[in-house]
């Protein structure tokens, strides 16, 4: 008698924990696809930024400050891996108050430079919104007073066409 009661206690208990391991499962997969299905796509990929070919063509705005960050924008001609085209896009610069700018040789090179650089929709402008004050590197750009500088370019983009955004990647 003792030996059926211990028999089906053992098989309750194993029912109730195919049961417990079910709805454990059932939880595993929904939060999973919970998680993937909020991830934006986009940011997966190249997560870290990716390098680039960068040659700098004029400054647009360069935010100063004692304390937080600093902000730099350039228009740039950029050659990303695996493409062969350059492409002209709006580059910001964020970084630590008690780190450097990029230095002038980088912003006045011919032949460019390699950065880490990442895709940032966000702040995308048109051609015609991006305000160009300075060439790259000019000691000007950090005076508050207007400024119009137009940079020699192969051809030059309509005022409404879209210029993507990227964000260097300092490590």
């Amino acid at each position: 008698m003792g030996f059926v009661f211990v028999h089906a206690l053992s098989m309750r208990m194993t029912e109730e924990s195919c049961v417990t391991l079910r709805f454990f499962a059932q939880f595993v997969v929904i939060v999973s696809v919970a998680v993937v299905a909020t991830s934006p796509l986009n940011a997966w990929p190249h997560k870290h930024g990716q390098r680039a070919q960068v040659r700098f063509l004029a400054t647009s705005t360069l935010i100063r400050g004692t304390w937080g960050q600093n902000e730099d924008t350039y228009l740039a001609q950029m050659i990303l891996p695996r493409q062969n085209e350059a492409v002209l896009v709006r580059l910001v610069d964020a970084y630590p108050n008690e780190t450097p700018p990029l230095s002038r040789a980088v912003l006045i090179s011919d032949s460019g430079t390699v950065l880490r650089v990442q895709r940032d929709e966000g702040c995308d402008r048109r051609f015609g919104e991006f305000p160009l004050r300075t060439a790259p590197g000019d000691p000007m750009a950090i005076l508050l007073e207007p400024l119009s500088y137009r940079p020699h370019l192969d051809h030059s983009p309509q005022p409404e066409s879209l210029l993507p955004c990227y964000r260097t990647v300092r490590q």
